[in-house]
């Protein structure tokens, strides 16, 4: 027996099986994790589980390359189906719209939803600007014709107050691509990125106003991404002033819709506004000092409860709906929102105020929800929409409606349920059980063939009074004991629980903290030498978030108002708080200036009221040159006593002040100033909206030239292409031409060839009968 086969022949048991080999495996694929060899490679490591997922993936057949369409065509987009056969005999079976208008419905929810924008209020300047709109962009629109038709001009919104909104007839990709409409749309740009006017759909802009918001009002918008909303909230508490006494507190459960939230809220710069991301089914209470001194849950007089939703309201502008709506998204976001709602109860104070809306028009998540909040919650009301915003078409609240069960079948009451199966998904919140008692026909219903707009619902719920719920606590006493089946435990007494509830990781980004900084700190000597900051000037409500390095400098300094500088120090270690306040000066290099503080254009308003130094007040025809082309502007060409102000200023920072004059408020530019010229440190959209205020033509910005330049290579194209089409069409006319006259050619010598043949066969003819003659 040779070496070789001694070693390869496996050991025998006493029963002749062989002996298991023990410790060995089969080695794995040389190019798999688990081989030997590879064992080193961090980034295969546990790649692949076993042998068998490994050859899974390694035979999977690859994906086909997509194939990009050929440059300058355009890619092949499936149509838009606007039907849904669901949706249709949905909603036929609630008869939430009467027969004799169901056409003219479905044909509204089939064409797109008009462009709306409104002009943005208390800023000192929407007057002015709502002018300067009408005269000159909207009259220059009359005569203007697209795509063969005459341009709709924009029409005001007859329901919002001063009538700061418009709608134009045209979807917004419409608006956005047309070139007739190019100084419209740029001015609306322009303006939407500098705060003053904000795009928005009309139904949308109605919840903030029916919540009637004051100066003094404590204000919790509980899902408020992406922030529409959220501006007019913080319009009407600022409408008396920008230092209001009250504050707006906007939430979202998503971390990356609040950051969509900071971008569309910081251009309105409020020092009475933070943004946090929690949960709103279970939103902390906020601490914060009582009168007695002690630490205790804060109240909210006004709550905006926008809820997710279906969206089948939204079918004019939210395309994919049509495809994917399916009754059982109502059933099934139906809970959360009745969470939301019960937990806004929890934190509202006497005689407050909420707002629930939905863009749904599905009873279940509108009606059915509310009906239930208010059978859990006696001390709770309906207001009457009938107050509010008279002008606006609405339609009243439903008191009846059924449910579908996923296999199409109606229930009218709970108690018709039979098959156990049914109770997984159908509650008893959802039927409008004891709806006489509650007034459901207070809610407000907004169709879109009634004002041309998408679909809404809203109602106004308030909190009673303590004097009020004394005298029918005995009444709602029996109430309370027949709701009780339909009660949501979890929320009985939400307050508690909210406190004990253990809080979940939120993923997202991990926030600075907020580091308020006392009078006497390093960061305020310079700026108190540089601007000459008074005594009165808010030091301990200043704060930063950021360190540079080992120093002491921070990167930006921002200011919030008292009562939020105590909410985050009593606070922050429970409320994810994303952003909050105003920044009022920023970090820079020493080549930009001596003081290491830059103060910014959005800030300027609120600090040069403190300050002592580099604050100039100029005439008009100071500010016109400064706001002139970005080329800077000669100190020696200001007026003489400006000049002699600034001349021997060393290089940074200073504001220039215009004084307002009747209609025209107070401007406040940011300067940068040199060893011999000044310059507008602003941004673009901010000169040319204060160039408008001030009567003057708005300057072409880097965008819009950037646009233009596409526009016109767009046009070259077009006509080049419609060069090539017109000498390819030409040419192959000429071919048919050509080929036709070939084929008739060939025809006539063929007939000719068979009349010489005919006239041959007939000399033939004659030839034979004459030789039989």
């Amino acid at each position: 027996m040779t070496d070789v086969e001694a070693v390869s022949k496996p050991e025998v048991l006493e029963s002749g099986a062989p002996k298991p080999e023990t410790g060995c495996k089969r080695e794995a694929p040389a190019d798999s994790p688990n081989n030997r060899n590879n064992r080193g490679n961090k980034k295969k490591k546990n790649k692949w589980r076993n042998r068998r997922e490994y050859l899974d993936e390694k035979n999977r057949p690859k994906k086909k390359a997509k194939v990009a369409p050929e440059k300058g065509v355009r890619g092949s987009w499936d149509p838009i189906v606007k039907s849904n056969e669901q949706y249709e005999s949905y909603y036929k079976a609630l008869e939430l719209i009467p027969e004799d208008e169901w056409d003219s419905f479905m044909a509204h929810m089939r064409v797109d939803l008009p462009a709306t924008f409104r002009v943005v209020d208390s800023r000192g300047d929407s007057i002015p600007l709502n002018n300067i709109m009408k005269e000159q962009y909207f009259s220059k629109l009359e005569g203007v014709m697209i795509e063969g038709e005459p341009c709709p001009k924009p029409q005001n919104i007859p329901w919002y107050p001063g009538g700061l909104a418009w709608q134009v007839d045209m979807s917004r990709p419409m608006l956005r691509h047309s070139e007739e409409l190019f100084c419209l749309h740029q001015f609306l740009v322009s303006e939407v990125e500098r705060g003053s006017i904000a795009r928005q759909e009309a139904v949308s802009m109605i919840p903030p106003l029916v919540l009637d918001v004051k100066p003094h009002h404590t204000v919790l918008d509980m899902c408020a991404a992406p922030g529409s909303k959220t501006l007019q909230l913080l319009e009407a508490l600022h409408a008396d002033g920008p230092h209001p006494s009250g504050l707006v507190i906007a939430n979202d459960g998503d971390n990356k819709r609040c950051y969509m939230l900071v971008t569309q809220t910081k251009r309105f710069n409020s020092l009475a506004f933070m943004i946090t991301n929690e949960d709103a089914t279970r939103f902390p209470n906020v601490k914060v000092f009582n009168d007695a001194g002690s630490l205790a849950s804060l109240k909210y007089d006004r709550i905006l409860c926008d809820v997710p939703c279906t969206g089948d309201g939204t079918l004019r502008k939210n395309y994919a709906i049509w495809k994917k709506w399916h009754q059982a998204q109502a059933i099934g976001i139906h809970k959360l929102q009745r969470r939301i709602l019960l937990r806004a109860m929890d934190m509202l104070a006497e005689g407050g105020r909420i707002v629930y809306s939905t863009c749904s028009l599905n009873p279940i998540e509108n009606e059915a929800t509310v009906l239930s909040a208010l059978r859990d919650r006696p001390q709770f009301r309906l207001l009457p929409s009938d107050g509010f915003l008279p002008e606006l078409k609405r339609r009243p609240g439903l008191t009846t409606w059924k449910v579908m069960h996923n296999n199409g079948t109606w229930y009218e009451k709970f108690e018709d349920i039979k098959d156990p199966k049914h109770f997984k998904s159908i509650s008893p919140t959802m039927f409008p059980t004891e709806s006489e008692k509650h007034n459901l026909q207070y809610c407000m219903r907004v169709y879109p063939h009634d004002q041309n707009t998408g679909g809404f619902f809203i109602c106004v719920i308030e909190r009673k009074e303590a004097e009020k719920e004394a005298e029918i606590s005995a009444a709602e006493g029996a109430e309370n004991k027949s709701e009780e089946p339909f009660s949501d435990n979890l929320h009985k007494n939400t307050n508690v629980l909210v406190d004990k509830m253990k809080w979940k990781t939120y993923h997202g980004f991990r926030e600075d903290p907020y580091l308020f900084q006392d009078a006497n700190s390093d960061c305020f000597k310079d700026l108190k030498e540089w601007y000459g900051l008074s005594e009165s000037f808010p030091y301990g409500n200043i704060f930063a978030r950021s360190k540079i390095g080992e120093t002491v400098r921070q990167r930006n300094l921002s200011v919030a108002c008292s009562r939020l500088r105590d909410i985050i120090q009593q606070n922050e270690n429970k409320i994810k708080i994303i952003n909050c306040g105003l920044r009022l000066f920023s970090y820079n290099k020493e080549a930009f200036s001596k003081c290491p503080y830059r103060l910014l254009q959005e800030g300027a308003h609120f600090t040069s009221k403190y300050m002592g130094g580099r604050f100039y007040e100029v005439s008009l025809d100071d500010m016109t040159k400064v706001l002139g082309p970005d080329t800077g502007v000669p100190k020696h060409t200001l007026k003489p006593d400006l000049f002699e102000e600034v001349k021997d200023l060393s290089t940074g920072i200073v504001v220039f002040y215009l004084p307002p004059s009747g209609i025209v408020p107070g401007i406040h530019c940011c300067v940068y100033s040199t060893e011999n010229g000044v310059k507008a440190y602003i941004t673009e959209d901010e000169k040319n909206h204060f160039r408008l205020i001030l009567g003057l033509e708005p300057l072409l910005t880097k965008r819009e030239q950037k646009k233009l330049d596409a526009m016109e290579t767009h046009r070259k194209k077009k006509i080049e292409t419609a060069a090539r089409i017109a000498l390819e069409k030409e040419a192959a006319e000429k071919e048919n031409k050509d080929s036709n006259e070939e084929e008739n050619g060939d025809y006539n010598l063929d007939a000719e060839h068979e009349e010489d043949k005919l006239e041959e066969g007939d000399a033939e003819e004659v030839k034979e009968l004459e030789s039989e003659d």
